[in-house]
């Protein structure tokens, strides 16, 4: 909690101190008094595999390729990571700029899950602005794999995890932003009973521009409790931590990483992460996506 304190204040006592860009500067020079909306404070709904407070857009579809290799320590056998794979299939809808939904399906765990991200405030500048981006993004998973013991009573509800996240962000000028994630992560079944069935995490990440089209992105949720608990695999496990690029092509962000988690579905990453930085288990990884529009507003008179 007194990271969580800290992270709040500090979002609060800092100020823009550089002009956002010259779009927003010629919005605040037409209207001096009206607050402007702050832009692009990430460059992808997602950091590196968390959320981040940007959405879809209303009427749009993204559809979004996560793809993480094996880990790098093992050496030239596996090519470094290469020979081994994970997937992740995201569609997520914009029914407005501030309201999205999504569904996905990762191969760890063979997992299907639904979620809802809503932005609350959008940050602002000018008068009566808003210092600050607030937003919610919560799913519901489902774990497909077989019984380990299919003899035995197994119940339906066994099978669900549930993610709920607060995200505060804030951009700093055109070069920085923050953002803190308050997040609570429950499973219905864990293994041993005297683990807990909810988690509460602390996710911090932040995204710094090099270029007109590349930033640099970084990202960690470390846990405020179970963290004596194992995976369900029986593994130790670790805070998640990850490091990455934002490269737009043509309209489109390509984002590359580094990170030490394997899955990719957000209550995996939080709380079943079962390698190191330390000893080299980190994977190399990709997000590829592709907008559709289904907005069917005229673009306007053709001469």
């Amino acid at each position: 909690m007194k990271k969580f304190i800290f992270f709040i204040v500090l979002l609060g006592l800092f100020n823009q101190t550089q002009a956002q860009d010259d779009l927003l500067g010629m919005l605040q020079a037409e209207a001096p008094n009206k607050a402007v909306p702050v832009i692009a404070t990430f460059k992808a709904p997602r950091v590196i595999t968390g959320q981040s407070i940007e959405h879809t857009a209303a009427k749009h579809l993204n559809f979004v390729i996560l793809h993480r290799f094996g880990e790098i320590n093992g050496g030239a056998y596996t090519l470094f990571g290469i020979d081994q794979a994970n997937i992740r299939l995201a569609f997520d809808y914009g029914l407005t700029d501030r309201l999205q939904v999504g569904l996905a399906r990762s191969s760890v765990g063979k997992v299907y899950d639904g979620s809802l991200k809503y932005k609350i405030l959008a940050q602002s500048k000018g008068k009566k602005a808003i210092p600050f981006s607030l937003g919610y993004y919560g799913n519901v998973a489902i774990n497909t794999l077989e019984w380990a013991n299919p003899n035995r009573n197994n119940f339906f509800t066994s099978r669900m995890s549930f993610f709920n996240q607060l995200n505060i962000a804030k951009k700093f000028g055109d070069k920085f932003s923050l953002q803190v994630s308050p997040t609570m992560i429950h499973y219905n079944l864990v293994g041993p009973k005297a683990y807990d069935n909810t988690t509460y995490a602390l996710g911090v990440s932040g995204s710094i521009k090099l270029s007109r089209s590349i930033r640099f992105n970084f990202e960690t949720y470390p846990r405020l409790t179970g963290r004596d608990q194992l995976s369900s695999s029986g593994l130790k496990t670790y805070d998640y931590i990850g490091v990455g690029f934002d490269i737009e092509t043509g309209g489109h962000v390509f984002q590359l990483m580094f990170c030490n988690g394997n899955g990719m579905l957000e209550q995996q990453m939080a709380s079943e992460t079962t390698t190191t930085w330390t000893d080299a288990g980190i994977r190399l990884g990709f997000n590829i996506s592709r907008t559709f529009s289904f907005d069917n507003k005229p673009k306007g008179k053709a001469w």
